[in-house]
């Protein structure tokens, strides 16, 4: 994984959302790492693996979402497109309620096979929803702080842009804007899930 990778990764995912705090090894996760890396093997409760992470960013990137932005603000658009920061509210989710009380009780009851799916779908159902708006949001929050030219540089050049370094500086402030920015979405897009996967899995 690269240092550019990594710096995305960090801003992307240490967001303070989850009901657990993410532990270092997942804050440097890529998109298709296990999200339980440091979670005990042996309980189904914590067999989120890769693969099932892949599925549901494959399916999601097929999918771009609309976004009501244009003009000045499209560059930092595309950045947090290209960079894959715009998929973190799917990963937020699905690292939230996979320890939910209704979640675990429906594993115990119907199988992890079947909560798995029905997981994945009710976190792909929530990003076609409020993936554009969370994708504004952060699209927002990198014009304020980068201009076209930077953005463009980081993209092409990575970690070899003269603009890397202000990235480098910038994550922690650009996790806490995303954090206070974005709450009101992700309790939104949480509450949808949460509603999906009781009406699907009845305990």
């Amino acid at each position: 994984m690269t240092r550019f990778t990594r710096t995305i990764s960090h801003i992307a995912l240490l967001l303070g959302f989850a009901s657990a705090a993410l532990s270092p090894a997942y804050a440097g996760a890529s998109i298709g790492t296990n999200i339980s890396a440091n979670a005990p093997s042996t309980s189904p409760a914590y067999a989120y693996d890769g693969a099932a992470t892949a599925d549901l960013v494959a399916a999601l990137s097929s999918r771009p979402a609309a976004s009501r932005m244009v003009g000045e603000a499209s560059p930092a658009l595309d950045f947090v497109r290209f960079t894959g920061a715009v998929k973190n509210l799917s990963l937020l989710l699905l690292h939230d309620v996979k320890d939910e009380a209704h979640v675990q009780a429906a594993i115990k009851r119907y199988g992890f096979d079947k909560v798995q799916n029905a997981v994945i779908k009710a976190i792909r159902t929530a990003q076609l929803s409020h993936g554009a708006e969370w994708g504004d949001m952060l699209a927002g929050i990198y014009s304020t702080r980068f201009d076209a030219g930077e953005l463009h540089s980081i993209l092409r050049e990575k970690e070899s842009s003269p603009h890397f370094m202000k990235l480098l500086e910038e994550q922690d402030e650009i996790a806490r804007a995303v954090k206070d920015s974005g709450k009101d979405i992700y309790s939104a897009a949480r509450a949808q899930v949460m509603h999906q996967l009781e009406a699907s899995l009845k305990i």
